[in-house]
């Protein structure tokens, strides 16, 4: 078990590396941010032009995004100084969350050939590729993230120990901030070690784990409080509304609005690429793209198993956590395909596998490979050959 996810990490990690030409280098917030940190501060003594999200506070220069790749970083830049490749860190902590993807789908489906294609799936045929190997701070920080949700998944499927499950989520929050509605998802999954339930009442309510669960999560909630509070007076995140970006087109209703959900769903379900009469015919749209174009085996979503406890629970915790992002004044902007799936990714799959039935179909594997092919396009489009359309 262990020797096969081992295998899957060097292989990721050969691919990702090779994939990667360096081009999110340039945006080192995180690496910045780490050495700042190992001189005992909160802010970065100098404001690149190319660091547009710094947040101008009483003279002093914060990165708006949570700190937790920072904190990954610091050895590293301890180690090699700000010189240290922020995407090689990128690609490296996504070959292990390929590797552990592995170990959390054999333990859910008990199936070593399904958790092969899965995991193969995830590493290769979704846009957690491309994002790995580019390594830039808005796509690191998502990277970090679905490392954290990857952890806490092995956790809930194997020692379910509640303060540490708790803790991973909240290490995705400092990562990146919807993923602390993942928090519903031990809830539902593992209901029976926080409530007793007889004739579908609640009869006991276990007090014991619900507080090892929530001091996981409060853990990580008390340091961002405090992250906030030394930089700007507050204990909430308030960085993204410092940025003077309202005065854009994107944010007409603010920073965050219903009335942005419909122009979401329109490009997560819509959104295609650019065809063109010649050489190379197709060209990759770097604003947004349809998920289910990106990753065709998105389309086994619609057969899962949602009577199941733990495909409910991953449907409706990717609900969730979809939602912020949904009401957000902008995509992601350059991306590819639609970026703010990674934020539930792992959720996503777990529907995803689901829907294959416990049974690899040629016309199942068919959609994995298409699923590769159609990510492997993309990072020779965009990282190889430039070639990219807005």
């Amino acid at each position: 078990m262990y020797k096969k996810a081992f295998l899957l990490f060097l292989i990721t990690l050969v691919v990702y590396h090779l994939s990667s030409r360096g081009e999110g280098a340039h945006w080192n917030y995180f690496v910045l941010l780490a050495d700042a940190f190992l001189h005992g501060r909160l802010d970065l003594l100098q404001n690149p032009l190319w660091l547009n999200e710094l947040v101008n506070w009483q003279g002093r220069y914060y990165v708006v995004f949570p700190p937790m790749p920072a904190v990954l970083l610091v050895p590293f830049v301890y180690i090699f100084g700000t010189s240290f490749s922020q995407p090689f860190a990128s690609v490296f902590f996504g070959s292990i969350s390929a590797a552990i993807s592995y170990l959390v789908f054999l333990n859910i489906f008990r199936d070593k050939k399904i958790a092969i294609w899965s995991s193969l799936l995830f590493a290769f045929g979704t846009i957690f590729w491309f994002h790995a190997e580019v390594g830039s701070a808005w796509y690191f920080a998502q990277i970090v993230a679905n490392l954290f949700l990857w952890i806490m998944l092995l956790e809930v499927t194997t020692k379910k120990r509640l303060f540490l499950v708790g803790l991973f989520i909240g290490a995705a929050y400092l990562s990146r901030i919807p993923t602390i509605l993942a928090a519903i998802f031990p809830v539902i999954y593992l209901h029976d070690k926080f409530f007793l339930f007889q004739n579908n009442k609640i009869r006991n309510i276990n007090w014991q784990n619900i507080s090892l669960y929530a001091f996981g999560l409060i853990a990580a909630l008390f340091l961002n409080a405090l992250y906030n509070y030394f930089r700007f007076g507050v204990v909430y995140d308030i960085a993204y509304q410092l940025l003077p970006v309202f005065n854009e087109p994107w944010y007409k209703y603010g920073l965050v609005s219903f009335y942005y959900i419909p122009v979401h769903l329109i490009e997560m379900f819509t959104a295609l690429p650019r065809i063109v009469n010649y050489p190379p015919f197709m060209i990759p749209s770097m604003f947004a793209m349809a998920v289910w174009f990106t990753t065709p085996a998105f389309l086994l979503i619609a057969f899962a198993r949602y009577k199941t406890k733990i495909i409910f629970a991953s449907a409706v915790t990717a609900i969730a956590i979809a939602i912020p992002s949904l009401m957000h004044g902008g995509n992601g902007f350059t991306q590819f395909g639609y970026r703010h799936t990674l934020d539930y990714l792992p959720f996503l799959l777990i529907l995803v596998i689901s829907g294959m039935r416990e049974n690899l179909k040629w016309w199942i594997k068919a959609l994995i490979i298409l699923s590769i092919v159609v990510n492997l396009w993309g990072v020779i489009m965009i990282s190889f050959l430039s070639i990219w359309t807005m």
